[in-house]
């Protein structure tokens, strides 16, 4: 179940015009929630969220990231 999908940047620096993937920018970013986090902020206690980023680029590779933060808007986050 994906909240938020983004798909292809083009780079269209090129000098005959033509329309190519930048190799350094994701083709593909997908927004996860993770369900299973039971923690609370360190901040105020309140119950924490959390979301996991995918991010594929055009090689095949994907980089992942978990944002973690407060359900309130204390303004407590973290990356991992």
């Amino acid at each position: 179940m994906a909240d938020l999908v983004v798909r292809s940047r083009l780079n269209t620096a090129d000098p005959g015009g033509a329309a190519r993937l930048r190799s350094e920018a994701p083709v593909l970013v997908t927004v996860y929630p993770v369900l299973d986090y039971f923690s609370v902020c360190p901040r105020c206690g309140y119950a924490a969220e959390a979301s996991t980023t995918v991010r594929t680029f055009a090689d095949g590779t994907a980089d992942r990231e978990t944002h973690i933060s407060c359900g309130m808007p204390c303004g407590w986050q973290e990356t991992r």
